[in-house]
């Protein structure tokens, strides 16, 4: 007879921690403390014989060790949440919960859900607020969308849509600058930006030929505050476009120049691998990529990141 097995609590503290590389993150996924947390994967560790992570002062670091483990227990993991839910969720009828920033469901998903819910009428679809938090098993969602460049450990991912980007301001902060008639122009102006996307101006000005500071003076951390700013004479913001359609054609925004540029990022469908194909996530996923024309699609982000 082959050796006990570890304590279940043990291995999920470490596969979840081991997915955040953070004790603090993992803590909160599981309701835990963070000591709680490090005394359970500790304890897994002295019962292997090998430490499977580098705790460096800042960094958390899965050990050679660690990495082959999660691997081996990812799959496992999620074996039995996928039958769990199974058992417990579609006997009562299973809402898909669906991650995704508020200003894309508001601005691009929420218009489109009554398609989806006229040739799909045994799915429901609850829509939970992402709020900064990149991680399916602390949001308890099945799929998500989400904003980057498609590689989320352990996840699968799909690109949906693309980031068209555009400067866009009020009318009258327009009318009433002194000039507006170039880009460089852009280097004079208050730019507004978005929390946790610091990138997006210098990396737009790049690409536009701008050379010099992108002078970010106010940052906001959702898309409606800042073009809600934007329309208000603060400055001037970068439309994305799939998100800033609805205010440019109430005429709350203008765009000062005729010059979009496709940014390095766009928005993913993101899933567990193991819930790829299975309904009503597969359904759903479907759907959302016709929705956005199919052509986004990108197939080398369709496989498992690792």
């Amino acid at each position: 007879m082959g050796k006990r097995m570890p304590p279940f609590k043990s291995i999920e503290a470490f596969v979840v921690a081991a997915r955040a590389l953070s004790f603090t993150e993992a803590a909160s996924a599981l309701h835990l403390t963070v000591p709680a947390v490090s005394r359970r994967i500790k304890s897994l560790e002295t019962e292997l014989g090998v430490p499977l992570f580098h705790r460096n002062h800042r960094a958390l670091q899965l050990t050679q060790a660690g990495e082959s483990y999660l691997s081996h227990l990812a799959p496992a993991i999620e074996t039995i949440r996928h039958a769990s839910d199974r058992i417990r969720g579609h006997a009562h009828g299973h809402a898909l919960k669906v991650s995704l920033p508020a200003s894309l469901a508001a601005n691009w998903l929420v218009p489109r859900l009554r398609s989806f819910h006229a040739a799909h009428h045994g799915i429901q679809v609850e829509l939970q607020s992402m709020n900064g938090c990149a991680d399916l098993d602390a949001s308890k969602a099945d799929l998500a969308i989400w904003p980057g460049t498609g590689d989320w450990p352990g996840l699968r991912a799909q690109r949906l849509l693309d980031m068209d980007a555009y400067p866009v301001c009020g009318a009258d902060f327009l009318s009433a600058g002194a000039s507006h008639r170039s880009l460089t122009d852009l280097l004079e102006c208050p730019l507004l930006g978005i929390a946790g996307q610091e990138d997006f101006w210098p990396e737009w000005l790049r690409a536009a030929g701008v050379r010099g500071p992108a002078r970010v003076q106010q940052v906001f951390d959702n898309f409606h505050l800042l073009y809600r700013a934007a329309a208000s004479g603060l400055g001037v913001a970068l439309g994305v476009d799939a998100i800033v359609a609805p205010y440019l054609e109430a005429s709350q925004l203008v765009r000062p120049f005729d010059v979009s540029i496709r940014l390095a990022k766009g928005y993913y469908v993101v899933c567990r691998s193991s819930d790829w194909t299975q309904r009503p996530i597969g359904a759903f996923r479907e759907w959302l990529m016709t929705q956005a024309g199919g052509s986004k699609a990108e197939p080398n982000r369709s496989a498992i990141v690792t």
